[in-house]
């Protein structure tokens, strides 16, 4: 998603992460990453990912690795949740989500 921001800036869309590793893992990626946009933290409270449905799916104590689509009222309008731990969604694929849309 990072290689594409720019494209997603232009359309207006916002890039959030939400994580439910450990902060270590978090920061471990950020560190290792040009990651402009913000990364949530949410390991000691799963309310999050478990309301979208996505929270231990594997039977991991983890979200799996999905995206979401969220309009400007708060309504999911399109999403991806993993099917496998190596869930990937391309940056193309979304932005190809987002030009249908509109």
């Amino acid at each position: 998603m990072q290689k594409q921001k720019q494209a997603f800036d232009q359309k207006k869309v916002q890039i959030l992460a939400i994580s439910t590793d450990d902060l270590d893992g978090s920061l471990n990626l950020i560190s290792k990453t040009d990651i402009e946009f913000p990364l949530l933290f949410t390991s000691s409270d799963p309310y999050v990912p478990d309301s979208y449905g996505v929270f231990n799916l594997f039977g991991d104590g983890l979200a799996s690795a999905s995206l979401f689509l969220i309009d400007k009222k708060g309504q999911i309008v399109w999403k991806s949740i993993g099917e496998n731990t190596g869930h990937f969604v391309s940056a193309e694929k979304v932005l190809e989500q987002i030009d249908s849309l509109n």
